[in-house]
């Protein structure tokens, strides 16, 4: 986590690119969340009728094996979305600790 960067240091100031880039790079250094996105672009590739519906809002008929292939999906989605928070909790936690340093609360002599 050390060489994420601080919100506090990004000029445009966008926080949600910000939270999505970095949760996003987090996860990729985790296996888990690499098997997840395998197994989504797996079943994205095997069902393009699916891909179409769910990437361009082409809306076509789906077989039932593309809706049990949705229904796969939506788990690993809500998988992801599990790890992608808890990535967003450990980088809150990382800006905290430089918004402290900022502040000098974290200073050495101060606590001792």
């Amino acid at each position: 986590m050390e060489n994420l960067e601080s919100f506090f240091e990004i000029q445009d100031g966008s926080l949600w690119s910000y939270i999505e880039e970095n949760t996003y790079h987090m996860g990729l250094a985790d296996e888990e969340y690499n098997n997840l996105l395998k197994k989504i672009e797996d079943i994205l590739t095997e069902h393009p009728d699916l891909r179409e519906v769910l990437e361009n809002e082409d809306f076509k008929e789906l077989t039932k094996e593309d809706a049990k292939a949705l229904s796969d999906l939506q788990t690993l989605y809500l998988e992801k979305r599990d790890i992608d928070m808890r990535n967003a909790f450990f980088l809150g936690g990382n800006n905290l600790y430089y918004y402290f340093k900022k502040l000098h609360l974290l200073d050495e002599e101060k606590w001792w």
